[in-house]
Formats: C-alpha cells, sequence, structure tokens
C-alpha cells in the first residue's frame, strides 16, 4: 500500500513535469502571441452568439476571417490569427482539415486581395549616416560611449536588439542577450558569441562572429568596445551594454536604446519615425549586399534561417541601373541573331 502510495505521488509529480515540458515549447512571446489570437476568436464568437466553436466550421472560420478584415490593416494579421486557431484545435487533439479545405484557402487569398497591406519598414541605417552619429557621442562619457558601441556592434553584426537588450533591466536575461563573457579579444580582433535568437531558441549552436579593427576610424566597433570596457567596467557575467545609475550597472533596455536611435537621428536632421533599431540589422545587411558579399554568407552572418533577409536588403538604384543596362547590352547584341 505505501509502495503504491509512493508511486501514486511520483505519478502526480511526473504529470506536473509534462505539463511544464509543454508550456516551455513555446517561446514566451509565442505563448503570448497565441494567447491573444485565441482571445480574439473568443470575443468574435461571443459578439455573435456562436455557440458550437470547435471544431471551427469552414462556414465559421470564412466569417471569422471577414471579421478579422474589418479590425485589421494586415493579411498577414488575418494569417497569423487563423494559424493561431488551428494550433489551438492541434492542442486539443481537434480535427484540423477545415484549414487546409480548399475553401477556407480562397478565402485567405481573397483576404490578400482585400487587404493588399504593405507593411512600413524601418529605413536602413547608412555608414554616412552612422558616422555622423557617433560623431555627436562623447567617447569620454559613460552613457554616450555604450551608446557607440551598441550602435556598431548592432551594425557590424545584424544584430536584433533581442540578442543585445532586453524590454526591462529585471528582464535582462544573460542566456539571450550579449554578456562582457561573449565578448573575446583575440589579438586584435573582437570575437562576438551569440547564444540565442529567435532561430536558436534552444541554444543549440553558438554564432561566433570576428569584428575588425577599423584603424583611426570613428565607425571601429573595435576600439568602441574597448572605450565601454574602460568607462564602463564589468565582469563576465555583466550585461555587454550598460548604463551606470547613481553608481550602479544596469543593463540597458529596449526603449532605451530606442531613445537614444531616436535622439541621434533627430541630431543630424532626419525623421526619426523612420527609423528603429532595426535599422541597424537592415543596413549592415544592405551594406553587405552593396560589397558583394554572397546571399548565403548574409544569411549566416545574420541568423536568417530562411530566405527571409532578401527583405531587409536595400537594393540602391545604381544597381538596378546597372542590371538594366547589362541586359540593355545583351539584346542589342544578339538583336541581329537569329
Amino acid at each position: 500500500m505505501v509502495t503504491f502510495c509512493l508511486l501514486a505521488d511520483e505519478w502526480v509529480q511526473l504529470l506536473g513535469e509534462g505539463e511544464e515540458l509543454l508550456a516551455g515549447s513555446f517561446a514566451s512571446g509565442t505563448l503570448r502571441n497565441l494567447r491573444c489570437q485565441w482571445a480574439r476568436f473568443r470575443t468574435f464568437c461571443e459578439y455573435y452568439g456562436v455557440r458550437n466553436r470547435f471544431p471551427a466550421s469552414i462556414q465559421l472560420l470564412v466569417a471569422y476571417m471577414a471579421w478579422l478584415c474589418r479590425t485589421v490593416k494586415s493579411q498577414d494579421t488575418v494569417r497569423n490569427y487563423v494559424h493561431g486557431l488551428k494550433v489551438l484545435h492541434s492542442l486539443q487533439g481537434m480535427d484540423v482539415s477545415n484549414f487546409s479545405d480548399i475553401t477556407v484557402t480562397l478565402a485567405l487569398r481573397g483576404v490578400d486581395r482585400r487587404l493588399r497591406y504593405t507593411p512600413r519598414r524601418a529605413q536602413p541605417i547608412t555608414p554616412g549616416m552612422l558616422t555622423r552619429m557617433v560623431a555627436n557621442l562623447d567617447k569620454f562619457s559613460p552613457t554616450d560611449a555604450t551608446t557607440r558601441a551598441l550602435f556598431l556592434m548592432s551594425f557590424f553584426l545584424f544584430l536584433r536588439k533581442s540578442s543585445t537588450v532586453s524590454n526591462s533591466v529585471r528582464g535582462f536575461d544573460g542566456a539571450k542577450q550579449l554578456v562582457r563573457g561573449d565578448c573575446k579579444r583575440k589579438g586584435g580582433i573582437l570575437f562576438v558569441y551569440s547564444k540565442w535568437s529567435k532561430t536558436n531558441q534552444f541554444g543549440k549552436r553558438s554564432h561566433g562572429v570576428p569584428l575588425l579593427p577599423l584603424k583611426d576610424s570613428p565607425l571601429c566597433p573595435v576600439a568602441a568596445y574597448d572605450n565601454m570596457c574602460r568607462l564602463v567596467p564589468g565582469v563576465d557575467t555583466d550585461p555587454a551594454f550598460c548604463s551606470v545609475v547613481d553608481g550602479v550597472r544596469k543593463p540597458l533596455t529596449y526603449a532605451v536604446f530606442q531613445r537614444r536611435l531616436k535622439a541621434s537621428v533627430t541630431a543630424i536632421g532626419l525623421d526619426p519615425d523612420r527609423f528603429s533599431t532595426h535599422s541597424f540589422r537592415r543596413g549592415g545587411a544592405t551594406l553587405a549586399f552593396r560589397a558583394g558579399i554572397a546571399g548565403d554568407t548574409i544569411k549566416i552572418l545574420g541568423e536568417w534561417r530562411s530566405e527571409a533577409y532578401q527583405v531587409y536588403l536595400e537594393c540602391p538604384i545604381e544597381v538596378k541601373a546597372a542590371a538594366s543596362n547589362l541586359f540593355r547590352e545583351a539584346v542589342l547584341a544578339r538583336a541581329n541573331n537569329f
């Protein structure tokens, strides 16, 4: 009897641990999005008095998409909400065949035609802009030194903001954001190792990229990092990018990063609404493309898992003009050939 009770207690514990495993299968941001999507479907059903919600019928799915078209701007948002509802069905063991029905597929194409929303993407930061931005930063100020290092490293390494800063001081996670120990000097080269990204959520690989010095250049990321470390010293476990508040080091937050970027862009006479922290990642990738670096290499450097990196590239008019000229010359050379 005692053995049975012990096994029963252990079984209950295993069930609880299994629930924790399931809960941890989604990243926190993904889970928040899914819950928001599920709540939106519940709101829709309650408003129209829908009782037979699950499994969602084809007619219900199409009506839900039509309702979403009234309340959102992007066709991608509608697709995300429908996908979130499909995930809910799968988690509950319900039939999901209606989601791949031809009627639902055609309705989604109709959503694309109706909304036709083109998202406004942040403009890329260029080397010229970056030069003017860092010129306004005081290299002897701890705050400005940290800002300078963050700007330059984000640009040269195509970093996502989630790899550099957290949403709050308490939310800093050394397993995700860069810490001082992730930045290692080997001779004149600074190697930066990121352990986590949206495409490496389980930390199965360490992504290391070398930063080479730019001698006597205001855009040298290695000199900027060294200067920051002198003014804001720290140990290996400290956040890579810190601010000093009342003598206490605190990790930079996304809000601070965004605010300093907006201020720097405004200072050089540009519209801050056209730029975000993502502008560094897009600007770095665009420059790599213009420099002739292969697309596959850009993809690896920026840790893009799919071909989505191509969306970030700003193809300059000079490149398009050169391509058009080559095509024209090819036509002229072959016009009289049969």
